[in-house]
């Protein structure tokens, strides 16, 4: 089916001769420009941004259900209809306010998920004949979107389960509790999941601590992603729970490795919650996400597990970064400074023959310090001098990125280069500014090519505003 931007075209283009407007009229009552309205009503833009779709749809009189029949439904034939239901009634009750857009991406999301969950508990059925019969009854109620069964029929698979107490045995339990706890997640009950995998741990309390941590440590990751994949703070709120449970396991001095590898988790979720949460807790999260950092710092040293050390210092110039911790201009910029010492002392931790990862996202995130810096320094000279750094950091980056086995990584150094590309672009104190805003262009439309909006929701919108921006800026030039 075609894509929402081509469908919604059509539609504006027959409107428009029903109104019987010119693409010149139309621009003048939406405020678009009429090269704009053109790339529209020809498809050129598969995802129109939210605004620009209402401004369209006010303009011409365009219903919500012609709107909506724009879109297509790719997830609703992967989800059953008791669970899709569901979830379009917790999806409009969480976030009223959002677009067919964001609504299609959940679905998606969730569709994935769903797929790979199913795939798991395939593989998991293919052990022991009582709980394989289980768990493959599971998985066809799972078919019918009966999570109550599904739940039920897993939770005695694991009662057989625990007939034996042996470390095999607890680590299938685990992984059954753990399998519950996913299942719930898919069906968007963030606390019931955090129980599941918090019971899935403490199977090995009093018996093996190091495998209680571990399986803790996995299952708050799970939880991480989640939030970081819906922006959901109740799912960070529970990882961070479960991380400092870890810290009364492994203690500073006799697990020096797994305890920083713990706080720099737990500073990790804190600042993402910085983010998610509700503004006025962001500040509170900052805090707590930089005394976890500094914690890791006073403990390490480039001698002494280094890799531990360079990672919070990595983390902590992203605190550093956030507008929030400075009050004023000026202690913004120190902090960007800041930043941009912590990342390239990072540089003689992470090398590009030994840690090649590590090493690129030191590169990209010194280009995104460096954008930073530009937009707050009193000097357009100075600005450039930035911008210009910030250019050579992201082609760098490249050199250990590819889309092919690191995407979202390699998106991420896209989304900068164009940024910094664009930002040149507009300082009139540059020799052929278009040739730089042409590049950036190239980069994000390369970079967009990669990606739909439903597979990849928020790099996909970012890339978007970027290419609207390039638009607008050449548009205005034209005028």
């Amino acid at each position: 089916m075609d894509p929402f931007g081509v469908l919604f075209g059509r539609l504006v283009r027959e409107k428009r001769g029903v109104e019987g407007l010119s693409q010149d009229g139309l621009a003048d009552k939406t405020g678009l420009t009429k090269a704009r309205i053109s790339d529209i009503e020809t498809g050129k833009i598969a995802n129109p941004q939210a605004r620009t779709v209402d401004a369209l749809c006010v303009a011409l009189d365009i219903s919500r259900d012609e709107r909506a029949a724009c879109h297509a439904a790719p997830a609703s034939g992967l989800l059953p209809a008791r669970l899709l239901e569901k979830l379009a009634r917790q999806f409009g009750a969480d976030m009223p306010e959002a677009t067919e857009e964001e609504f299609e991406a959940f679905l998606m999301a969730k569709a994935e998920e769903f797929r790979e969950m199913r795939e798991r508990l395939g593989k998991l059925a293919a052990t022991e004949s009582r709980i394989s019969e289980l768990v493959n009854a599971a998985n066809a109620a799972l078919g019918e979107g009966d999570f109550e069964t599904a739940d039920g029929l897993l939770k005695e698979a694991e009662a057989v389960q625990m007939q034996s107490s042996t470390i095999v045995a607890l680590k299938k339990q685990a992984e059954l509790r753990i399998e519950r706890g996913k299942a719930t997640l898919v069906n968007g009950e963030v606390a019931s999941a955090a129980a599941h995998f918090e019971r899935s741990s403490r199977y090995f309390s009093g018996i093996e601590p190091a495998l209680e941590a571990e399986n803790r440590h996995e299952c708050a990751t799970q939880l991480r992603y989640y939030g970081y994949r819906y922006k959901n703070a109740e799912a960070l709120y529970e990882a961070r729970t479960a991380l400092q449970k870890n810290l009364d396991i492994w203690g500073e001095d006799e697990h020096s490795e797994q305890w920083c590898r713990t706080k720099n988790a737990v500073g990790g979720t804190s600042w993402r919650l910085s983010q998610f949460d509700v503004p006025e807790n962001a500040m509170q999260h900052l805090t707590d996400a930089k005394l976890h950092y500094e914690g890791v710092r006073a403990r390490c040293s480039e001698e002494f597990l280094p890799k531990a050390f360079a990672t919070a210092g990595l983390d902590l110039a992203k605190v550093y970064s956030d507008r929030t911790m400075a009050t004023s201009v000026e202690d913004y910029e120190s902090n960007l400074q800041k930043a941009l010492s912590l990342q390239l002392s990072a540089l003689r931790v992470f090398s590009k023959t030994d840690d090649p990862r590590a090493w690129g996202i030191v590169q990209h995130n010194l280009g995104c310090a460096y954008i930073g810096l530009s937009k707050v320094r009193s000097e357009e000279a100075q600005s450039i001098r930035d911008i210009e750094s910030a250019i050579r950091h992201a082609e760098l980056s490249f050199e250990v990125r590819n889309p092919e086995d690191s995407l979202q990584y390699w998106l991420a150094s896209c989304r900068t280069l164009g940024e910094a590309l664009l930002d040149l672009s507009a300082h009139s104190g540059i020799e052929n500014p278009d040739q730089y805003a042409r590049r950036a262009e190239e980069v994000l439309r390369t970079a967009a090519a990669r990606i739909s909006a439903g597979e990849h929701p928020h790099q996909w919108a970012e890339i978007q505003n970027q290419l609207a921006k390039r638009e607008d800026r050449a548009a205005s030039k034209k005028t």
